[in-house]
């Protein structure tokens, strides 16, 4: 999670881009089930990131059919959703843009 905050502010630093989004975003919390291979897109034919190992903590970023964005340690992919344990929807504090 700290990755993605990361890349956002970095985001905005470099474009100056202003946050005006300022309602609490979810984020999941989940964890794998067994080995789960982390793909650059969301389908068993983009190549592999890595290899999950079972019941690593990954944060889910969002999700799309049978795939979801997860980022887990410093790397960030797609994973096949039913490898997945059961997650906990987290409410995350707003970002507010410099000067607003």
């Amino acid at each position: 999670m700290r990755l993605v905050l990361s890349v956002i502010l970095c985001t905005f630093m470099l474009f100056g881009a202003a946050i005006v989004d300022v309602s609490p975003a979810d984020a999941a919390v989940t964890r794998t089930t067994s080995h789960l291979n982390m793909r650059f897109g969301p389908g068993p034919n983009y190549r592999r990131v890595t290899t999950i190992p079972p019941g690593q903590t990954i944060n889910v970023l969002g999700c799309t059919g049978n795939w979801c964005a997860v980022t887990w340690r410093r790397h960030q992919g797609y994973v096949n959703a039913r490898y997945l344990s059961t997650h906990k929807t987290l409410i995350v504090s707003p970002l507010y843009a410099f000067g607003q």
